[in-house]
């Protein structure tokens, strides 16, 4: 199956266009070159990124659809053009490392004429003083400065690239028809790339435009390498993997239903619900707090707000929080027994009272999950970073861990808040 958010977008051929086409030499004859036969998600990425009405194109992909060599192949080909300058973002140093192999296979392919060529700055200059710059997301410093023609995010759900493109990249496509690709398998749809994905979708953004290819899409795959796939992986992973479902995310420790969980609490009525909230207390890390009414007659919890920041200092944090407990009226919060020094600031010099949070990780986890799972958690839609958190929370992936724990990433800390509220709440009912 293949899903195209804009419809003047084919994916059964390649289409023609007048001499406004981002892609300026013939593509048939470049990929006949090669021996490839593009197929129908490579077609619609193609014809996606050449038409001159959309300058962000965004293709999520399934696995074993070629979409790292796909790239490499649009950035060489717009390199072809005197003085075009193409950026290949990739997660981490290693995947950068494929690309810059893979742009070297292609130029000795066609034997093109290179004037530097050089594999510690991974940049690749060829004599028609065009330049090819392999980049990281976590090393984005290092690829600014200068404008390019086009900006290829590869695997772009593996890591968070949100601010290195908007702040740092999106400045360099300063060009007129300069644009940028991102091709990535999904990671959950609580995400930078997910945003991004569906904005191809969206009227407000009439420059994006957006692809989804399951692994139907790709000849090349045996009903064979399917059958095994299904019994080696488990159901989210391969719905993941190979269907492109932004709906799963393996490893992932909680199952929101972003379909029915999510509504406007604006006109919730809380005169007979308990209000309470929860506190992650971040040092270095951000500090996170998520306030929670309690329906007693639906036995539903409702996450109402929510506060997450970090760099500030103690009288800061408590100035925010101080806010919403004056908002919400909240009755308790439960907050990190390890953080002692703050509990005695936030009573001593804000008079702010909490209560030692019952911190039994997996119980408290199994807890949150037995809550969610049926549907008894409802999130106000503008609670951005506890949707974010819900959806990218994930089971450390390490074999050699002797029990199952949280991997420590940027959805720990309102994760632990929320974790926090919910099990403190719900096992200290018999004691109010």
């Amino acid at each position: 199956m293949i899903d195209i958010s804009r419809k003047d977008i084919l994916s059964d051929s390649l289409m023609q266009f007048p001499d406004d086409r981002f892609i300026k030499l013939p593509i048939e004859g470049y990929l006949d070159l090669l021996g490839i036969e593009p197929n129908s998600s490579q077609t619609g990425i193609i014809n996606g990124l050449n038409n001159p009405k959309y300058r962000f194109m965004c293709a999520a992909v399934s696995r074993r659809q070629g979409k790292t060599y796909i790239a490499n192949i649009l950035g060489q080909l717009v390199s072809l053009v005197p003085n075009s300058h193409i950026l290949l973002m990739s997660p981490n140093y290693s995947l950068s490392q494929i690309s810059f192999d893979l742009q070297r296979q292609l130029i000795k392919h066609f034997d093109l004429e290179v004037i530097r060529d050089n594999a510690k700055d991974k940049v690749i200059e060829l004599s028609n003083n065009s330049t090819i710059r392999m980049g990281s997301v976590n090393q984005v410093d290092s690829v600014v400065g200068r404008s390019y023609d086009l900006i290829i995010f590869d695997e772009a759900a593996l890591v968070d690239g949100k601010d290195a493109f908007n702040i740092a990249l999106r400045p360099t496509l300063d060009k007129e028809n300069s644009k940028a690709l991102f091709i990535s398998t999904p990671r959950g749809r609580n995400n930078w790339f997910a945003e991004f994905f569906y904005r191809g979708f969206s009227e407000e953004f009439p420059e994006w435009a957006s692809l989804r290819a399951t692994y139907h899409e790709n000849p090349r795959l045996s009903e064979s390498d399917i059958a095994e796939a299904k019994k080696t992986m488990s159901e989210a992973e391969f719905n993941q993997e190979y269907m492109a479902d932004f709906n799963v995310f393996e490893g992932q420790i909680w199952a929101f239903d972003h379909e029915k969980c999510i509504e406007d609490l604006s006109e919730l009525e809380l005169k007979r619900m308990d209000i309470f909230a929860g506190m992650d207390v971040g040092y270095r890390d951000p500090t996170a707090f998520v306030v929670i009414a309690y329906d007693w007659d639906s036995q539903k919890y409702y996450v109402l707000d929510e506060y997450l920041d970090s760099e500030r200092t103690t009288e800061q944090h408590a100035t925010e929080i101080s806010k919403l407990i004056a908002k919400w009226d909240i009755d308790y919060i439960y907050i990190d027994s390890a953080a002692q020094q703050t509990r005695f600031d936030f009573a001593q010099n804000y008079g702010i009272s909490t209560l030692n949070a019952k911190k039994s990780v997996l119980d408290g986890i199994g807890h949150v999950a037995a809550i969610v799972d049926n549907d008894k958690l409802i999130v106000e839609g503008k609670c951005n970073e506890t949707l974010w958190a819900l959806d990218q929370y994930q089971w450390d992936p390490n074999p050699n861990l002797l029990r199952e724990k949280p991997k420590h990433n940027a959805a720990s800390h309102m994760s632990d808040a929320l974790r926090y509220a919910l099990y403190s709440f719900e096992t200290s009912m018999t004691t109010f």
